[in-house]
């Protein structure tokens, strides 16, 4: 039998944090077969994103999460996509894997279209993987997955005395159409935005309540300063915000350490 493996998970449904990116789960192979979800496991016996929330369901739910109930909170929609997620429609949403799009390394790249796209019960995780999982937040699939970037590059953690300031930018892509594409060619298309107007908070991990930081939001540039003056480990997300074609945007996800 395949062995179990540690891995992180969030999900967004309804522009709210059900599960944070902090939340660790013990992952088995083959356990959205179990629950009636896929046929067979995965043939080299690692666990797929889709046994990942059947775990998050377990967790969140608990006991109300069975084979026997699980339809009424969790479905796949054509085979390979959710329809329902945590009891929600959710026929439109999207997952990164270490904040990546998940595609076939073996797909041959299509101009305007991109890498073909690996769906819920076909992604494999190892261990340490963090998968995010959102709900589009409307039917037109142009919803933004952000993150922040330092002098141009992504970034996750931070490291900072106390009263040391940087500068960093909320940036977002269009999942649905850019998540496939090399970024030149997301760029190109316009697929890529800056994350204007938005409150940056901090998330407390126990009860997922987001404090604003006050007099911190980004400017006409998705560009803003961060600095804490008390010693501790902090958790940055944001709230609102504008990007193109005035789209909805998921949660990013900042851990800052000071010290």
């Amino acid at each position: 039998m395949s062995e179990a493996v540690r891995v992180y998970f969030s999900s967004q449904v309804d522009d709210n944090f059900l599960l944070l990116p902090t939340t660790e789960l013990m992952v088995t192979p083959g356990i959205a077969v179990d629950f009636g979800l896929m046929e067979k496991c995965d043939p080299e016996g690692k666990p797929v994103a889709l046994d990942v929330i059947v775990e998050a369901h377990k967790l969140f739910l608990g006991d109300k999460f069975t084979p026997e109930t699980c339809s009424e909170y969790l479905e796949m929609q054509s085979r390979h996509w959710l329809g329902r997620a945590f009891g929600k429609k959710a026929y439109y949403s999207g997952y990164m894997i270490n904040g990546c799009y998940a595609y076939d390394l073996e797909s041959v790249y299509v101009k305007d279209r991109g890498y073909k796209g690996l769906s819920f019960d076909r992604a494999r995780i190892h261990e340490g993987d963090l998968v995010e999982v959102f709900v589009f937040q409307d039917s037109d699939g142009m919803d933004y997955y952000t993150y922040f970037l330092m002098n141009g590059i992504g970034v996750k953690e931070l490291r900072l005395a106390m009263g040391e300031e940087v500068e960093l930018e909320l940036e977002g892509l269009m999942f649905g159409y850019g998540g496939p594409l090399k970024k030149k060619e997301r760029a190109s298309r316009r697929l890529i935005s800056t994350v204007s107007d938005s409150q940056l908070v901090t998330v407390d991990i126990q009860s997922g309540e987001m404090t604003p930081i006050e007099g911190v939001m980004t400017d006409d540039d998705g560009l803003f300063s961060l600095s804490f003056n008390e010693p501790g480990t902090y958790y940055v997300s944001c709230v609102g915000g504008e990007c193109r074609f005035n789209a909805h945007i998921a949660h990013p996800w900042l851990k800052v350490v000071v010290g």
